[in-house]
């Protein structure tokens, strides 16, 4: 995609007047992702965890016809998750999924870790749901989407993988979850990158090229393709 074209959708989805300032993604992040979106006429498949405004962004591109894309956005929190399903409107290419929470114990992180292809027939049986007057904190530890059951996403068909959620270093468990669902060369934002060993964890699972990266006051994301993962 063009620059003028990203620029268009970021326009239309009104960026500049998006709530969720300090949460949300940056601009910059959805411009250099979408720079290297190799997709002209073929559908794109994004999964974005953790809402915000920025999924207004992934609705314009439809709404434009400037890519064909299917988003999938996951939110915890039910306030939020609201909000933004109230912007997002009824639109058939982007869907909000909500879920709640759990907690994995540090056995049970290296377990997930070190059976990538496993992974996902674990989850069912792991971690402790986390009370919901507890979403909002943002040191809690080795925490991830409790409901990955209800995301109806095929084998290896996400082309964009977006990092933005839940809050602490458990975010990184979207690496092995989604092992059996990235596309190999799959473009990977990871926002706030440097908060947490996110880099580090990526490496355990995938081997991979860093693209771009952005470091300011409130603007620490990183962009990364996937080159297959650590054990083909």
């Amino acid at each position: 995609m063009i620059v003028r074209d990203i620029e268009k959708a970021l326009q239309h989805s009104n960026c500049n007047h998006w709530r969720y300032d300090s949460l949300s993604l940056s601009k910059q992040a959805l411009v250099h992702a979408c720079r290297h979106i190799n997709k002209e006429n073929e559908e794109c498949q994004v999964l974005q965890l953790g809402g915000g405004d920025s999924a207004l962004f992934w609705k314009s591109l439809g709404e434009l016809d400037l890519l064909h894309v299917q988003a999938t956005i996951v939110e915890h929190h039910p306030i939020r998750a609201k909000e933004i399903k109230e912007n997002l409107g009824d639109v058939p290419h982007v869907a909000l999924e909500t879920s709640s929470l759990k907690q994995l114990s540090e056995a049970e992180w290296n377990e997930v870790f070190d059976n990538p292809e496993e992974s996902r027939s674990l989850w069912p049986a792991i971690g402790q749901r986390i009370p919901e007057n507890q979403f909002d904190h943002f040191s809690i530890q080795n925490a991830f989407y409790a409901d990955l059951d209800q995301l109806s996403l095929s084998v290896h068909s996400v082309d964009v993988m977006v990092v933005d959620g839940p809050h602490g270093n458990g975010r990184s468990l979207a690496y092995p979850l989604f092992v059996n669902t990235l596309k190999p060369d799959a473009l990977i934002l990871v926002d706030d990158f440097d908060h947490y060993p996110f880099l580090a964890h990526l490496g355990k699972v995938y081997h991979y090229e860093e693209l771009f990266r952005e470091i300011v006051v409130n603007r620490r994301w990183v962009l990364v393709r996937l080159q297959g993962t650590k054990n083909e």
